[in-house]
């Protein structure tokens, strides 16, 4: 006790104030030009001089009994950093009397626009994942994409006919078959086993990689990419058309597709004979500004590793809408063939595949169209990625899904169109047989009304000379009154008679003159006046 009160006498008395404020803020005021009476507070100076004045040695050695403040306890000064003033924040402190940083707020928010075109639609903010979703994408680092939304199954996709089917649920016959054939054995050689168990690169994946680092991985050893004379075509990283996405018009939009890797056809490569139909047809089989047609194949890629960003849910969501996509170009084929009267015109089958991967798993997903209305997904088959085996069997399965695009699906395609064309060039000319001929009534009715109009013209011409001659008083001198017809008439000097039209009179072609002797006017009349 004693020990402690000798303590407390040894501290040092406060320095009495002389000012009601510190002397050093004195430099501190500037007299203003408009006011000499008053002063200006200039922050700058107050934070330069209240760091010298603190580090000097005269007030260290008279008000400080530590340098924890002013230094670390190996004796380095900690370096300061001056900053404007803040305002009072209220900070919450500890047990030892420190500030604590306010908590941040949640950025979580369910006020985000889901699609760019439609503003009625609700997500979430988060941290981005990689541009594969093109609707409701953000320019801002926080904000998640639709896909993301955790109610995009049950919501937009849902509400436009499309569904992910449990594993357990039976495929369709046709559906079977096809999965059938892709899952053959290969005649062609693939990587070993132990090629596939000695690959460092592909081992990398699994230690954690970026989404870049998979896919130029899977690019260079599993997915082939076409030439550009060739029949298929690969375009990466391009948003499909909006008039491939279904759409049932409502308020919930399924989000545009932008797939890292997506396989259709070439238009000019895969159909050189098929150019005018393809023409006549418009935009519709075509899956995005580079000119892909008929689309089949979607790939996405994840990544889990440092810096990694997505998830195979949400790399699920975005096979969804992208399968679902290709399936509508192929059925808008469909419904064109249906209605077409040759037997022989069958639909083409617009299954198409899908895989959503990461450096160390893949899933191989088909699509297909149900009841010309909803549009199912189903997996068909997961990989481990790391283990020899399955590498090998999922090398084997995009191989043949690739040969199947290039072959057998591509001639029924091929086939298709060329029905179409032969059934418009049928239906044109069954159009122009039962156009009905121009009848012989119409055509007799048509000359005469041509002859009338001429001789309209003629007797107008005719008249109006009457009028002139019976105008200037020269009847006499040219036409002679026929006392029996009462009409006049001019005989030329070859006894040729020509009778003038007047009105009241008929028009007829023809004139019965009664007989008359020599000396008649009539002698050498022609009745064909």
């Amino acid at each position: 006790m004693e020990k402690l009160l000798q303590t407390i006498q040894q501290q040092p008395k406060p320095l009495p104030l002389k000012r009601p404020h510190a002397s050093f803020l004195e430099d501190s005021f500037d007299q203003l030009p408009s006011s000499p009476a008053r002063k200006r507070y200039r922050p700058e100076s107050v934070d330069s001089f209240v760091t010298e004045w603190l580090e000097s040695e005269s007030y260290r050695e008279r008000h400080c009994r530590s340098d924890t403040l002013l230094g670390h306890s190996d004796g380095e000064p900690i370096p300061r950093r001056l900053t404007k003033s803040a305002p009072n924040m209220g900070y919450t402190r500890d047990a030892d009397g420190f500030a604590l940083p306010p908590t941040p707020a949640s950025t979580r928010s369910r006020s985000y626009r889901a699609d760019a075109e439609h503003d009625s639609q609700v997500s979430w903010y988060g941290p981005s994942v990689a541009p594969s979703d093109m609707s409701g994408a953000s320019t801002g680092s926080s904000r998640k994409s639709l896909v993301e939304d955790p109610y995009y199954r049950d919501n937009n996709l849902a509400e436009n006919n499309i569904y992910i089917r449990d594993v357990n649920e039976e495929f369709p016959e046709y559906i079977v078959k096809l999965v059938y054939d892709v899952g053959k054995d290969r005649n062609s050689p693939g990587p070993s086993s132990d090629q596939v168990r000695h690959d460092a690169g592909l081992h990398q994946l699994e230690k954690g990689a970026g989404e870049s680092e998979v896919e130029k991985y899977f690019h260079a050893n599993v997915f082939p990419n076409p030439e550009p004379s060739d029949n298929l075509q690969r375009i990466d990283r391009n948003p499909m058309a909006k008039h491939a996405v279904p759409d049932v018009g409502s308020k919930l939009k399924v989000s545009t597709p932008w797939p890292d890797m997506l396989y259709g056809y070439n238009r000019l490569g895969a159909f050189p004979q098929q150019q005018a139909q393809l023409r006549s047809m418009g935009n519709e089989m075509v899956a995005n500004t580079q000119g892909l047609v008929y689309p089949f194949f979607v790939i996405e890629f994840k990544a889990d590793g440092p810096g990694g960003s997505g998830s195979m849910w949400v790399a699920t969501n975005q096979c969804l809408g992208g399968s679902a996509s290709c399936i509508n170009i192929a059925e808008r084929l469909n419904r064109q063939l249906r209605q077409c009267k040759s037997d022989k015109v069958r639909p083409i089958d617009s299954a198409a595949f899908s895989i959503a991967m990461n450096g160390t798993e893949a899933r191989l997903y088909i699509s297909w169209g149900h009841n010309d209305l909803d549009y199912y997904m189903r997996k068909v088959k997961s990989f481990l990625l790391q283990e020899p085996e399955q590498y090998v069997a999922f090398r084997k399965y995009i191989r043949n899904i690739i040969d199947w695009g290039e072959d057998k699906r591509l001639k029924e395609i091929r086939k298709s169109l060329d029905s179409l064309l032969e059934e418009n060039r049928k239906t044109t000319s069954q159009l122009a047989k039962s156009r009905p001929p121009p009848s012989s009534d119409d055509s007799a009715s048509s000359s005469s009304q041509k002859r009338k109009s001429s001789s309209s013209r003629g007797r107008n011409s005719k008249a109006k000379s009457v009028q002139e001659d019976r105008s200037g008083g020269a009847v006499g001198s040219y036409w002679k009154l026929d006392a029996t017809y009462n009409r006049h008439f001019h005989s030329d000097a070859n006894g040729n008679i020509t009778w003038a039209e007047e009105e009241g009179h008929q028009d007829d072609s023809f004139v019965q003159i009664p007989a008359a002797d020599d000396d008649s006017p009539y002698a050498n009349f022609s009745s064909n006046t």
